[in-house]
């Protein structure tokens, strides 16, 4: 509804002027009738005179309703609705990006290491250990070990752990900048080859020395050359500002291609420009 204000306050003096050519239109007519009146004989003519002026009366009165309601929107209500024009081409939140996952390697499996063992000939308890009773063990001394079970600890200790290998990344194409022949019909976002999800706003230029309107269109595939529909689009320039917004959950997931398009006064575009995004909703 805030375009439409703002387009009738941009046309007013265009409707005041096909106004006034009515009026002058109407005040002819009403000189004609009178004179029909004036010259007529029979009473059916007089009643069609009658009738025909009644007629030129309403249109005056619309007439009259049309100017002064353009004269109340250009300037009363086009005041009140630009804080919401300005906030519907520049919305928030501005474009969702998508972080790169990153894998994390699992942390080593601890190795658990080997207990020596009595010597040989040694009594052990129940519970394993040696008796305190027996001689043997009383006069083995207590830091001497099996030298099987020691090499066995030593290999275990000096032996690193494996890790797991990390899983491949898969490649990424770089985010570039769009490549435009023609700097009147540029897209600065998204970026060429980037990922997007959610709603996403298209910022660029739109311009043009006749300019008429542009237009924003889609077509599935990396760098489509056709198949193209079209997404939306606006009938005033834009220099280095807000284009559309994009619901990419409406596209679905994968490689789409954006291309806008510049429409001077004689239909003719000027050369396109179009990115190549990356959907993952």
């Amino acid at each position: 509804m805030g375009f439409v204000i703002q387009y009738v306050a941009i046309y007013a003096p265009w409707i005041y002027a096909i106004c006034g050519l009515v009026a002058l239109y109407q005040i002819y007519k009403i000189w004609f009738v009178r004179a029909e009146r004036k010259q007529a004989v029979f009473s059916l003519e007089r009643e069609k005179a009658v009738h025909d002026t009644y007629n030129i009366f309403a249109i005056a009165v619309i007439l009259l309703a049309v100017m002064g309601l353009t004269y109340f929107t250009s300037t009363t209500l086009v005041q009140a609705v630009e804080p919401l024009v300005t906030e519907a081409r520049s919305p928030s939140p501005p474009l969702l990006f998508v972080p790169t996952p990153t894998n994390t390697p699992l942390p080593a499996t601890p190795v658990p290491t080997s207990t020596p063992l009595p010597p040989p000939g040694a009594d052990t308890g129940e519970d394993g250990a040696l008796d305190a009773e027996d001689p043997l063990a009383a006069n083995t001394p207590s830091d001497v070990v099996d030298p099987a079970a020691a090499l066995e600890q030593q290999v275990v200790e000096t032996e690193p752990a494996a890790e797991p290998a990390p899983e491949p990344e898969a490649p990424v194409a770089a985010v570039e900048a769009p490549v435009c022949p023609d700097s009147r019909s540029v897209i600065l976002r998204p970026g060429n080859n980037e990922s997007v999800s959610g709603v996403i706003n298209v910022i660029g230029t739109a311009t043009h020395e006749s300019f008429q309107f542009f237009k924003v269109e889609f077509a599935p595939g990396v760098n489509a050359a056709d198949g193209f529909g079209y997404l939306d689009g606006g009938s005033s320039p834009v220099i280095s500002n807000f284009l559309i917004s994009v619901d990419t959950l409406a596209l679905g997931n994968g490689p789409w291609t954006l291309r806008l398009e510049v429409v001077d006064q004689t239909g003719n575009y000027i050369p396109r420009c179009q990115v190549t995004v990356y959907v993952n909703n």
